[in-house]
Formats: C-alpha cells, structure tokens, sequence
C-alpha cells in the first residue's frame, strides 16, 4: 500500500512538471528577456548579437566622419564603452527628439546618446544613466557691428541680451522639437510668454548658430559646450547668457534594461575617476583642429598654430599682420590655454585678471574670447600710441613693448628720448634704450618720468624676440 502511494504521487510529480515545461522554457527564450529586461535581456542580446546600436543626434561634435573614420564626443564615450561590453558600435542619427525616443521604445536602438533635459522625458517610461557631464542651455547671439574696435566691454554687453527678460518680443529659432529639447520654462516665465518660436526641424543646430553669425537668424539656443566650440569659428558671436539651469547629461536606456544600465553606470564611473570623459570633451569642444574638422572646415595647408583662423579674422580687423600676432601669442603663452605666469597673467595671452576684465575675458573664457581681448588690447595701446609714433610699423614696436611691460613706462621712456636728444619716434637704440636706462637713479628720479624705477631688460629682449619670430613666421605661412 504504501509503495503503491509513493508510486502515484510520483506519477503526479513527472505529470506536473511536464505541464508546466513549457512556460518555463517561455521565460527563458530571449523575446520575453528582452520585454522585461529583468534577467540582462538586454545587455545578454546585445553581447549575442556583437553589436552595441546607438543613436545619436546630428550635432557636427557628436558624430561626424573624417577620411572614413569616425569620430565625435559622444561616439568616443560610446565606442569605449562598447569596447568595455566586447562589442562593435553601430551609430544611427536622428535629429527628432520623439523619434528617437521612438526608436528606443520600440527596440530598433538600445541606448540615446543625445543631449536631452531630464525633465522631458518623464512620462516616456525612460530611465537614465549617471551623469557624463553637466552643461548648460544658452543664448546665442551676434554682436554688434565693429564689436572688436570697442575697448569697453560694457558698450558691447548693452547691446547684447544679458538676461531671459531681455528676450520679450524677439525671436528665437530652434532645431527639431522644441518641447523635448529645450529648457524653456524661465524664458516664457520673464518674459510672460510675450517670446516668439521659430522651429526649423532640418537645420542642425550648428548650422543655426552659423545663420546667426551671417545675420539670418536673431537668436537660437544651444548647449554650452556646442555653443563655445563654435565660437573658434565664429568670433563674431556671444553665448555668455545661459537660459536654463546646470543640466545633467546621461544616457537614456528603456526602463527595464536594468543590467545594460548597471554596466553603463559602472563605466561611467570609471571613466569619471580617469578624467576620460572630461579629456574627451576638451578634444572635440576646445581643441580648434578637431573642431574644424567637425564643422567640415579644410585644415590650413601651411599653419602657425591651431589658433590661425581666429587669429587672422581678429588681425586683419585692427590692420595688423596676423603673423606678428600669433609671433606675441608663441612669446606670451606657447599657445598654450593653461598658461599662467607668478605674477598672475593667465591663458593664450597671457593677460593680467584686471586687464582682461577691462577688455572682455576672464579666467573662464575660452581661448578665442582670450585672443579677442588680447587683440582689443593691441588695438587700444597703437591708438594711444599713434600721435606719439606715427609710422605704422615702428610703432608696433612700441606697441609690443607697452603690451608687455605697460604703456606708462613706455610713455616715460618716450619723454626721456625726446629730453635727451634721441629720437622718440623710434624703438631700437632710441626709446628701448631710455626704456632700460629707467633703472638708472639718474633716469628714474627725473622729474619728466611719472611712473618710477624698472627694469626694461625683459621688454628689449621681448621686442627683439617677437620680431625674429614674426620674420620666420612670414617664411612659414602666407599672409
């Protein structure tokens, strides 16, 4: 009897679980993985099939292709990444927010990596990874006409829009969809929805900010660092007035892809302590070569720096030869952005905090805003200096000095020229030498001399040196 029991409850057993094979084997097929997405689904379908698909936006510092290799700030982080996981990386672009929301939502991408406020997409059931980086919405505007002739920033900034108030009754265009792209709730609130849209659904952004430059567009909003590379290109622009808060951006997955999330946030990580991320933004956002290159701008066949393009732009406009420029820029700062000095001067030009406050930097500001201010300078020093020195090449001279060591102790050393019979109207052996002779008790405690003892050592080898080096830079590159 009691085998007998043992022998049907058994049977009843194997029946059982021959019922219930097929839904468990359900479970396990990867359709069902990938609509849960709770057992890796995912990240298991994406290492089965090799290949990592991603989309991106048509942003040119993105995605972009040069002689067949591509290249791009988020396809980097996406290629490593993809790298990380031991798969290939395929690369879709689409420009439409909603459609891309819509290629995630219905499997034909597995990751976003576009440049989306968090706010948007909170009924898109999205979820996002940790943060790459923080960057910020901003105003991107022209300046005004001969804004490079005009010593005083502030006369630049009151005809500029400094603030989302300022926006009322004007125009701004945007690319693709405004409502999921654009952080524009303290726009419409300043300005009491008195702010007209324009949206141009085709155009890129960087071809918009473009449109603004050439004076077809008033106003558009970009994201910081796209904002701030263009401006290697177009100096004739201002993106200083940001028009959201800091906004984190990250990628989006689907809500259940919870071990592709897991993996992407473990590499983000990562690559947050190895400062990978923030290397590979300053490649393609603050590298002016790279930045070319993105904007499909031919590289200089004969070049001085990277800096060539903004610096002949800046040149010509104050009449000097960009060769002499970028000859002061190697003396000041080996073209080095980083460049500080012990007595304060900092970046590309290396200017004092005061002085590159008065003529429209900071230590903030991107090395075509420090050029800028260096040229404006330039430009401010040869007109106080051009009744005084009338020959438009000797005078350059003087210019280069009083850059350098500051126009008082040029006009100081004018003055003793002209008192002690030598010729004030020129630099070498003439103004140079009572330039040096201001160490002097003789010289210094002379009642003609207003701004006291210095050594002008640095200065005479300085004039000399930027003058050799110009002479060798016009064998270099052509005019």
């Amino acid at each position: 009897m009691y085998k007998k029991l043992i022998k049907y409850l058994s049977s009843g057993i194997i029946v059982l679980f021959i019922l219930l094979i097929p839904e468990s084997c359900s479970f396990s097929s990867d359709q069902l993985l990938l609509q849960n997405g709770h057992t890796g689904g995912l990240l298991k379908d994406i290492k089965a099939r090799g290949t990592l698909v991603a989309l991106t936006d048509d942003n040119s510092f993105n995605y972009f292709s040069y002689n067949g290799e591509s290249h791009g700030l988020q396809y980097d982080l996406l290629k490593k990444f993809a790298d990380y996981l031991g798969v290939s990386l395929k690369i879709i672009v689409e420009p439409d927010a909603f459609k891309a929301i819509q290629y995630l939502q219905q499997r034909k991408v597995d990751i976003i990596a576009m440049d989306l406020p968090r706010i948007s997409l909170h009924n898109y059931n999205l979820i996002y990874s940790n943060p790459l980086y923080s960057d910020y919405q901003v105003l991107v505007q022209k300046k005004p006409d001969r804004w490079l002739k005009t010593p005083n920033l502030s006369k630049i900034n009151d005809q500029l829009v400094t603030s989302t108030s300022g926006l009322k009754d004007k125009t701004i265009t945007l690319s693709a969809n405004k409502q999921v792209q654009y952080y524009l709730s303290d726009i419409q609130h300043s300005t009491n929805n008195q702010i007209n849209l324009d949206v141009e659904r085709s155009i890129p952004v960087t071809s918009l900010i473009q449109e603004v430059s050439k004076g077809n567009v008033g106003y558009c909003i970009a994201y910081e660092n796209t904002a701030k590379a263009m401006l290697y290109s177009y100096s004739n622009l201002d993106a200083h007035t940001r028009v959201s808060p800091a906004i984190e951006i990250s990628w989006i997955v689907r809500k259940g892809s919870i071990n592709l999330l897991e993996e992407a946030n473990n590499w983000i990580e990562a690559q947050q302590e190895n400062k990978f991320l923030k290397k590979t933004q300053a490649k393609y956002c603050r590298n002016p070569r790279m930045i070319s290159l993105a904007l499909g701008k031919p590289l200089p066949k004969s070049s001085i720096s990277d800096y060539d393009q903004v610096v002949r732009e800046m040149s010509k406009k104050i009449g000097w030869d960009w060769r002499l420029v970028s000859a002061l820029i190697y003396q000041e700062s080996r073209f080095k952005t980083n460049a500080t000095s012990y007595r304060g001067a900092f970046g590309i030009m290396q200017l004092m905090p005061s002085t590159a406050s008065r003529f429209g930097a900071h230590t903030g500001s991107t090395a075509n805003e420090q050029i800028a201010a260096g040229i404006r300078l330039l430009n401010y020093l040869d007109k106080r200096l051009s009744n005084l020195v009338p020959n438009d090449n000797e005078r350059q001279k003087f210019v280069l000095a009083a850059y350098n060591i500051g126009l008082a102790h040029i006009i100081d050393a004018i003055n003793l020229t002209d008192k002690y019979n030598k010729n004030p109207e020129v630099w070498f052996d003439n103004v140079e030498y009572f330039l040096l002779a201001k160490s002097q008790p003789q010289y210094y405690n002379d009642s003609i001399v207003k701004h006291g003892r210095i050594s002008g050592k640095e200065t005479h080898q300085f004039v000399i040196d930027v003058m050799d080096r110009y002479e060798h830079y016009k064998t270099l590159a052509l005019k």
